[in-house]
């Protein structure tokens, strides 16, 4: 088993931060967490918490993995709030991620989370760019990643499977039903994905939505992602099925 120990003095943020997500929910029989990808800045070393929920079904079972992270930068922790809202929500339905592997990467920057405007950004930082691959490459079938970025509006981008865009076009349509309670991105910049590769989104989330609603909103969406991508999975599932 691999222990990664953080300098006392340097993980209160991490551990704040951990501490608050805890006491708001429990990790449950289809999540683990632990302390990894550990780097060094200025002499000292440091852990990015990662999760990893298992949905219900068979041992052994092929599943699909899926990757989850959150672009959190010095000056701000919207797309680390994004995703451990989200990962609240998991924890009490598990089973909207069907039969899938979700690894979740909350806090991309473990030092920004420290350090604050003190740490180096993404862009000025190759060993974070490095980390971030390194992640990326054990979501085989698909990838999220979430960042607050200068946008007028919430923004989708990336390439996903015909089949997952109509499902995530079929939420936006449902929009007035469920007003205030989940955001829709304003703006779809999305393309085909090859069937042969890796689907991927971007959630661009305005900077200035820094109130726990906008947040949770946010996280609502993201909820929607998995679990129409759930169904595109059962779907491609059954089909198989009856050809074989």
């Amino acid at each position: 088993m691999h222990i990664t120990t953080l300098h006392p003095d340097l993980r209160k943020n991490l551990r704040s931060l951990l501490q608050g997500y805890v006491e708001h929910c429990e990790f449950s029989e289809h999540l683990t967490g632990r302390i990894d990808f550990p780097i060094y800045f200025m002499g000292f070393k440091y852990g990015a918490p990662v999760f990893n929920h298992v949905g219900p079904g068979k041992s052994g079972q092929d599943r699909p993995v899926v990757g989850l992270i959150g672009w959190n930068e010095p000056t701000s922790q919207l797309a680390s709030q994004v995703l451990l809202q989200f990962i609240e929500i998991l924890t009490q339905h598990p089973r909207l991620a069907g039969n899938s592997v979700l690894r979740m990467l909350p806090v991309a920057n473990p030092v920004a989370l420290e350090l604050d405007e003190d740490a180096p950004a993404r862009e000025e930082w190759d060993l974070l760019e490095q980390l971030g691959e390194r992640f990326k490459e054990q979501a085989s079938d698909g990838l999220i990643e979430v960042q607050a970025a200068d946008v007028k509006e919430f923004t989708l981008a990336g390439e996903i499977s015909p089949a997952l865009y109509r499902e995530l076009e079929a939420v936006s349509g449902t929009i007035p039903a469920i007003r205030g309670r989940i955001a829709v991105p304003g703006t779809f910049n999305v393309r085909p994905a090859r069937p042969d590769e890796r689907w991927q989104l971007r959630l661009l989330v305005p900077a200035e939505w820094t109130d726990p609603r906008s947040i949770h909103a946010v996280a609502r969406y993201l909820v929607r992602i998995i679990h129409a991508q759930a169904r595109v999975n059962r779907r491609g599932r059954k089909a198989l099925r009856q050809l074989s």
